[in-house]
């Protein structure tokens, strides 16, 4: 999922990109204007950034600025345009120039009363004008907001910024075959930091349309991208910039080559640790997160327990009711067996009968507390017949009520499994219960639900609950499983199902559905064997 706050900060990156370029244009013509060297050229032997080229650099990060946003007015992009289609001019007819298509300082010639240089000087190499020109049609694609036309111009925009590494090395290691193009006058550092940044600018115009969308991701793969992608960015830099100024100290080109490797590996180490801590914070969210989400589904568990056994309160206190009437009855022969004088002996049976009801009441409020009781999951090795069993004990009341039989088919010496004994009861007395209320309408002839539990050929234990209900159509089986979709009106919350395939899927099974109108319904479960 992209993250609007750094979405913003890359759009900000990008802006002030523009910005340094234009910048950095308006510098280069005040230099040249102000008679001050020091803003087009680093040292006499090396290339400097001319007047056509600081023009270049003005009409084109002008052109991002105004082509920048996602969402601009028709005048802002058809500015920007026309500011991209002028410096794209002003590098083809230079690459013109220099393919001698065009007379020698021609283009010089149109400049000249503009510009306060001389004509030999008012040249852009051959590397700047190709790229000043691949660079405004680049943008030309982007103000266009195409999805495919933005990747093309994203990747375009990266392959040339890695392109110019080999500039950076060239001033790095005094090899002027790097940053010299057949002969011709060579590319100005001043100008590949500018195209560097330029090219960055472009790529972070639109990352959230594009192969770099990663950037954006609140994600541990997003801030490894961010910090990889500032690293790639950085590194050329320096590799440029810091011999040049490591050389101005007067030492020897080994011990710069010393002084720059030990600085970049330094850069390289913080940076990797700042990334481990990020990452390291952002497992930590991810852990506290699923944490919450287990607490949540275990309070959604516990409610839905609430909710089914209101439902089922008329049959539970009907299941209740038959063991203490039982008892009542047993008492009551006991005390006319005592009235008329029998003998102890006598008393025997019903006191045993009086102790097997009330086993057997003690019996169903146990399973009713254990199943209600809100209690932390924890996973046991089980017999699943025995969960099926108590499960439908719960439930035989109110299926006897609504006339429905139970079949039971289990297949014998299944394995045992680690599960939460609680939540798989939840799971298929829900089942259950809601094949039950769907077979309202079935004729009682009809009625029926059948419980299978096997292993089946994929070697997982599998449980069928199979109704001859009326079934379902395709709409309800594809949200079946859905938080809040009910089919019980007002009577139903509406997250049972949806509950019960969590729980299966914590489980480490799955859960679906089988079913056709007219056709009844059967719902499948797996868990793997233990």
């Amino acid at each position: 999922m992209l993250s609007a706050f750094h979405l913003r900060r890359l759009h900000r990156l990008s802006l002030s990109a523009a910005i340094f370029v234009v910048a950095v244009g308006g510098m280069v013509l005040l230099g040249w204007w102000g008679s001050l060297p020091m803003f087009y050229r680093l040292t006499g032997g090396l290339p400097q950034v001319e007047p056509t080229s600081a023009v270049a650099f003005m009409l084109t990060g002008a052109a991002l600025y105004f082509l920048q946003p996602i969402t601009i007015s028709p005048l802002r992009r058809d500015l920007g345009w026309v500011l991209a289609v002028l410096g794209c001019l002003l590098g083809f007819l230079t690459l013109l120039e220099y393919a001698h298509w065009l007379p020698n300082k021609w283009l010089e010639g149109l400049l000249a009363d503009f510009l306060p240089c001389s004509p030999p000087d008012l040249k852009m190499s051959p590397h700047t004008a190709l790229i000043f020109t691949l660079t405004n049609i680049a943008l030309l694609l982007l103000g266009s907001n195409r999805g495919a036309l933005v990747r093309l111009t994203q990747w375009s925009a990266f392959l040339g910024v890695m392109a110019l590494v080999g500039v950076f090395l060239g001033y790095a290691y005094g090899e002027d075959v790097f940053f010299n193009l057949f002969g011709q006058k060579g590319m100005a550092l001043h100008a590949a930091t500018t195209f560097t940044v330029l090219g960055w600018g472009i790529v972070l115009a639109r990352p959230e349309q594009g192969f770099f969308r990663i950037v954006a991701a609140d994600t541990a793969g997003g801030a490894l991208s961010r910090r990889g992608l500032f690293l790639i960015a950085l590194f050329p830099i320096l590799l440029g910039w810091l011999p040049l100024l490591l050389a101005s100290m007067a030492l020897t080109h080994r011990e710069v080559e010393s002084v720059l490797a030990t600085l970049l590996v330094f850069i390289a180490v913080v940076i990797m640790i700042r990334l481990a801590y990020r990452l390291h914070e952002q497992e930590l969210q991810y852990r506290q997160v699923q944490e919450d989400v287990r607490q949540h589904q275990t309070e959604l568990a516990h409610v839905s327990r609430l909710n089914t056994m209101g439902e089922m309160a008329s049959g539970l206190a009907h299941e209740l009711n038959q063991p203490l009437a039982a008892v009542a009855n047993y008492a009551g022969a006991c005390q006319r067996m005592i009235q008329s004088g029998q003998t102890p002996e006598r008393l025997l049976e019903p006191l045993a009968g009086i102790q097997k009801q009330a086993l057997r009441a003690s019996e169903i409020i146990r399973r009713l507390r254990a199943f209600v009781r809100k209690q932390q999951p924890q996973k046991l090795r089980v017999s699943l017949d025995g969960v099926i069993h108590d499960a439908l004990l719960l439930v035989k009341h109110q299926a006897n009520r609504m006339d429905v039989p139970l079949l039971l088919e289990v297949r014998q010496g299944l394995p045992p499994v680690a599960v939460d004994a609680i939540q798989i009861e939840q799971v298929i007395l829900n089942i259950v219960q809601n094949s039950i209320d769907a077979m309202q309408v079935t004729p009682s002839h009809l009625r029926q639900i059948l419980l299978r539990a096997f292993v089946n050929t994929d070697g997982l234990l599998q449980v069928d609950v199979r109704d001859t209900g009326p079934g379902m159509d395709d709409e309800l089986k594809t949200k079946v499983f859905d938080a809040f979709v009910t089919t019980k009106g007002d009577r139903g919350m509406g997250i049972g199902l949806a509950l019960c395939r969590s729980i299966i899927e914590a489980h480490g099974g799955r859960l679906w559905v089988e079913s056709g109108v007219g056709k009844g319904t059967t719902f499948s479960f797996t868990l793997p064997v233990d």
